[in-house]
C-alpha cells in the first residue's frame, strides 16, 4: 500500500509509519538522556496505541512498522486507545464521573481523535476487571474531517486546481494553512458571541500565487468569490463568520451522535448512565454540546486531562498486561482458516472440486473458528486439528482470513479478507498422515497463534505473516 504526500509523490506505507515511530523513539530516547537516564530496547517496554476499530491486518502492520524502526517484537504490546482511557480513569477516577468505579457500573468511552472516533463499552465487575459489553465502534469522523471542510471553502474560493498548485509549490505553507484552523476550531464555543472567527493564514504565500496564476491579488479575489459575505481579509488573518465556522463541524457531528445513539439501541446498553468524552477533539465545546444536547438523560463528562488519557492509559496497561485490566472483549470480526477439506457433493459446489493425488477435495473453503459478537475471555484458546494432504509434508500454511458478513462458505466470497498466513512447520515428516494442533489465542488485543504436533506433543515452529500487499512498494 502506498500513501502520498501533500505533492502526490509516494511511499510505501510501511515505511512512513516506521519513520514516524522511528522518530518519534528518538526523541523519547534524547530526552531522557537529557536527564541521565539511558534507554535499553531490550529492557523497555514499548506500549503502541491504535483504534478499537482497526482490523488485525492494521494492527499487525503498525506491529511490523514499530519492528521496522528498531523496536523488539517481544518488548511491544499493542493497545486500543478507548481501553487504554478506561484503564486510566478506572484507576484515577474523574472529577463527576466517580460512578464509573463502582460493580456493576456501565459507561461509554468516546474517543475522538483527530483521524477516528473510536467507542467502548465497559462494565465494571466485582474482581476489579472490564467487561466490554457490545463491540467496538467508530467512523472516520475525527478533528481532521472537520478540517476537510474548512478545506473545501478555499476550493470554492480558488478551485480545486489553484489549491493543488498550492500544495506543490507551498507544501510548508499549505500545512500551514491547515494549522491555523486547527488552533481555532478548538477555541470557537456554543455561548461566545463573538461575529467573527480569526484564523491565521500564510498570506503572503497565498497572495504570491493568486497574482501569478489569477492575475489578482489575494484581497481582490475574497472579496469577489461566492464566499465573500461569510469571511473578510484581516492582516493576515481571515475572519471567518461565527456561524459559518460552527457550520464545519456538523458533519462530523452527526456522525459522532449517530454512532452513539446506535450503540445505545443494543440492549446490553440500555441502562447507560455515563459517556466519557476523551481525546485530543474531545476538548472541542462544539462537540461536547452536540453531544450533551442529543444525550440529555446521560451525565456526559469531558475530565479535565481527556487529551492525555489514553497515553497515560496505555503507559498503566504497559506495567500490567492487559488481561489485568479487560476480562472479556467481544469478536468485530468473524476469523476462519482457509482449508481444503475431503469434497462432500451435499454441501460444496461442484465447481470448486479439485484432486490431491488422485483423491477429490474442495478448493478455498472458509472453516470459521470464531463468529463475530462472540464475548470472549481474555486469554480464550480455540484449537483446531489440520491433517498433511501429501506424502512428506514438511508444513501447513494456513491462510486466515476475517469477515463481518455471516454464512460465508467460501475464501473467495467478496466480503472474505486474508488477514495473513500462518506457516506451522511438521516435524519429522513422513509418508503417512501427520496432525497438528493450531491453537488461536483471542481475548487480548491481538490475534496469537502457536501450534502443536499431535503424535509427539512438541511445539512447531510457527510463524504469521499478515497479507503481503501492505507491506510490499508495488
Amino acid at each position: 500500500m502506498l500513501l502520498k504526500d501533500i505533492r502526490g509523490r509516494t511511499l510505501p506505507a510501511v515505511e512512513v509509519f516506521s519513520l514516524s515511530i522511528q522518530a518519534l523513539k528518538n526523541h523519547l530516547t534524547k530526552t531522557v538522556e537529557v536527564r541521565g537516564v539511558c534507554v535499553d530496547d531490550r529492557k523497555t517496554k514499548w506500549v503502541l496505541t491504535v483504534p478499537a476499530i482497526w482490523t488485525e491486518t492494521a494492527k499487525c502492520f503498525m506491529r511490523k512498522s514499530a519492528e521496522m524502526a528498531g523496536i523488539p517484537s517481544d518488548m511491544l504490546s499493542i493497545a486500543l486507545e478507548p481501553e487504554a482511557a478506561s484503564i486510566y480513569y478506572q484507576t484515577f477516577p474523574p472529577v463527576g464521573c466517580k460512578g464509573i468505579v463502582k460493580d456493576g457500573a456501565k459507561y461509554l468511552i468516546v474517543d475522538v481523535g483527530g483521524g477516528t472516533t473510536d467507542i467502548t463499552v465497559h462494565e465494571k465487575l466485582s474482581n476489579g476487571t472490564l467487561k466490554e459489553l457490545v463491540k467496538a465502534t467508530g467512523d472516520d469522523c475525527g478533528g481532521t474531517s472537520v478540517d476537510n471542510q474548512y478545506i473545501q471553502m478555499f476550493i470554492k474560493i480558488f478551485g480545486r486546481p489553484f489549491l493543488n498548485e498550492f500544495k506543490d509549490k507551498f507544501p510548508e505553507s499549505y500545512l500551514s494553512l491547515i494549522r491555523g484552523f486547527e488552533a481555532t476550531k478548538r477555541t470557537i464555543e456554543t455561548s461566545r458571541e463573538s461575529v467573527y472567527e480569526n484564523v491565521a493564514i500564510p498570506f503572503a504565500a497565498l497572495d504570491e500565487l493568486c497574482k501569478a496564476e489569477l492575475k489578482e491579488d489575494l484581497r481582490t479575489i475574497l472579496a469577489n468569490s461566492s464566499q465573500a459575505d461569510r469571511l473578510k481579509l484581516y492582516g493576515d488573518k481571515i475572519r471567518i463568520k461565527t456561524e459559518y465556522a460552527k457550520s464545519f463541524f456538523k458533519q462530523t457531528n452527526d456522525q459522532i451522535v449517530s454512532l452513539i445513539q446506535e450503540l445505545l439501541l443494543e440492549k446490553e446498553v440500555l441502562h447507560i448512565e455515563y459517556i466519557l468524552l476523551v481525546g485530543g477533539f474531545a476538548s472541542c465545546e462544539l462537540v461536547q454540546a452536540a453531544i450533551k444536547s442529543h444525550f440529555p438523560g446521560k451525565t456526559v463528562v469531558v475530565p479535565e486531562d481527556a487529551s492525555t488519557a489514553v497515553l497515560k492509559g496505555a503507559v498503566l496497561s504497559g506495567f500490567n498486561t492487559d488481561h489485568d485490566y479487560i476480562s472479556s472483549r467481544v469478536m468485530r470480526y468473524t476469523y476462519g482458516m482457509e482449508i481444503t477439506p475431503n469434497f462432500d457433493s451435499k454441501k460444496h459446489d461442484i465447481k470448486r472440486k479439485i484432486y490431491i493425488d488422485g483423491k477429490p477435495y474442495c478448493n478455498k473453503v472458509f472453516s470459521p473458528f470464531i463468529m463475530s459478537n462472540t464475548s470472549v475471555n481474555a486469554g480464550k484458546e480455540i484449537c483446531k486439528r489440520y491433517t498433511t494432504t501429501q506424502q512428506f509434508q514438511n508444513s501447513h500454511n494456513l491462510p486466515i482470513f476475517f469477515t463481518e458478513k455471516e454464512g460465508v462458505n467460501y475464501t473467495d466470497d467478496e466480503t472474505c479478507i486474508k488477514l495473513g498466513t500462518v506457516y506451522v512447520g511438521i516435524m519429522t515428516p513422513t509418508e503417512y498422515l501427520r496432525h497438528v494442533d493450531v491453537k488461536f489465542h483471542f481475548g487480548g488485543t491481538e490475534l496469537n497463534v502457536t501450534a502443536e504436533d499431535e503424535e509427539s506433543g512438541k511445539q512447531c515452529k510457527t510463524s504469521f505473516e499478515i497479507q503481503d500487499f501492505l507491506l510490499t512498494k508495488k
